[in-house]
């Protein structure tokens, strides 16, 4: 009779020393983390690309597909467009608490007696078998969606799809690692907790990062984003479950998961911040995309989350049982980021625009105005003049931009310097002269006006009105 209490405070212990190790595993990733954003612009591993098109994140790129003639039609909402989605919010529910669950094994008591650990593996198993089902659903919704409307959607296609894409390749190696999980299982905590990183480090490969070139510092945020997100999420879910099987358990659970949480919260901003920074050029983006829209709606609702969490956590110190009101709260919380995530982790982050593209052609004089992507943030601005050849290159050119929208505001001045040139039509008896000029910051969506002043060596000044939208 006296073993038993002896047995429980030694798995007391057991327990705290294991979350302990886990809590210093977490500060290594945060140090990771802030170490990366103290890495100066010239020294890290992915820029921001002004010019980054929504095309950048098609896998079809990789392979050489081309579009066939209903490729970009467009669709509307329809039911196919709902059940696209469903399917990947259920993906993501069953990745984080697949790997939620392998991530928390190694905090639980190791005796296979414990109640929380028969709880944890037998709830494994209805975890890996939802997992492997949604992962398959996944791959094939999405791969029938990125064939459909495509030439040569043949299976050596989906074949090629698979193996020569990063993406591809991704979704091949979570279907891999969602099989061996049933084996993994058995095995020792150490093996789950590889198992669920390298299901982190798959999933990281197939976001919005992977289009940056020179990406592996984006790649290595996405994973720590990816393995907190899983941690988080994951522990939630088991002191959901924890509370409705056994509220002792839940007690015991929720100081352990109390300490933790508050990590993968400061894990998760400053990975998420970090890549925001790499994706996006400026970041009028967030007011100006669905992408950023959901993105601050997001952590608006994480910012909530951690309110709820530090009054779960408060509980946890006076050993109180998780109050079911806020427990349900945060799960509906945290509900409602997994639904935004499935959305937003598919939609392309950059503004899709039509580059403007002006030309004009007169008696004595010619021009070509070019704005890439001619969207709200900077801007890559190019000027062709060409001008009879006994007067030569002009004296001088001058680009306004004025907000047509708002005319109260002063006009930008576009910074011209000389250009390389490049291939474009000659004239006969003309001479080209080219101008550029980079980061040119429109500061908002909408009409604009350019107003093109352009003097030859004597003296005549012409000007010109071009009229054009960035949304």
């Amino acid at each position: 009779m006296v073993n038993i209490p002896l047995q429980i405070n030694a798995n007391r212990s057991s327990s705290s020393m294991r979350t302990n190790v886990m809590a210093i595993i977490m500060l290594v990733l945060i140090l990771t983390a802030f170490a990366s954003l103290l890495l100066p612009p010239h020294q890290a591993f992915a820029q921001p690309i002004a010019g980054l098109e929504a095309a950048s994140f098609d896998p079809h790129e990789h392979v050489g597909h081309n579009p066939s003639e209903g490729a970009g039609s467009k669709e509307g909402f329809s039911v196919q467009q709902v059940l696209f989605f469903t399917v990947r919010a259920v993906y993501y529910f069953a990745f984080m608490l697949a790997a939620g669950l392998m991530l928390w094994s190694i905090a639980l008591p190791e005796d296979a007696n414990n109640d929380s650990r028969k709880l944890v593996d037998k709830w494994g198993i209805y975890a890996l078998r939802g997992l492997l089902l949604a992962v398959l659903l996944f791959v094939f919704v999405h791969v029938s969606h990125l064939m459909k409307g495509y030439d040569g959607s043949s299976p050596n296609e989906w074949i090629r799809l698979l193996t020569e894409t990063a993406t591809g390749k991704s979704w091949a190696a979570l279907i891999v690692l969602s099989l061996l999980g049933f084996a993994v299982l058995r095995l020792q905590d150490s093996f789950k907790l590889i198992w669920a990183l390298l299901l982190a480090a798959a999933e990281s490969f197939n976001g919005h990062v992977n289009a940056l070139p020179n990406n592996t510092l984006a790649i290595v945020l996405d994973f720590i984003h990816i393995a907190s997100s899983a941690l988080w999420a994951g522990g939630l879910l088991l002191l959901l479950l924890f509370w409705r099987a056994d509220r002792k358990e839940a007690v015991r659970f929720s100081e352990r998961f109390t300490k933790i949480a508050w990590l993968t919260i400061l894990l998760l901003t400053a990975s998420g911040t970090w890549m925001t920074v790499l994706l996006l050029p400026t970041w009028r983006y967030l007011l100006y995309t669905s992408w950023g829209i959901m993105l601050l709606t997001k952590a608006g609702l994480i910012l909530l989350i951690a309110c709820v969490g530090f009054l779960l956590h408060r509980r946890a110190r006076q050993r109180k049982l998780p109050s079911g009101r806020l427990l349900k709260l945060d799960g509906l919380l945290m509900g409602i980021v997994l639904l935004i995530v499935s959305i937003f982790t598919y939609v392309s982050p950059v503004p899709v625009t039509e580059p403007l593209s002006f030309h004009k052609m007169g008696e004595k004089l010619h021009f070509t105005i070019n704005i890439t992507p001619n969207g709200p943030g900077p801007n890559h601005v190019t000027l062709k003049v060409w001008l009879p050849e006994q007067l030569g290159a002009p004296a001088s050119v001058r680009l306004l931009l004025r907000d047509a929208d708002r005319p109260q505001r002063a006009a930008i001045e576009v910074p011209f310097r000389s250009g390389s040139g490049g291939y474009y039509s000659s004239f006969p008896g003309f001479i080209e002269t080219d101008y550029v000029s980079d980061n040119v910051e429109l500061r908002a969506r909408g009409g604009w006006t350019a107003e093109l002043f352009i003097t030859d060596i004597t003296g005549t000044e012409t000007k010109q009105l071009i009229a054009f939208r960035n949304d």
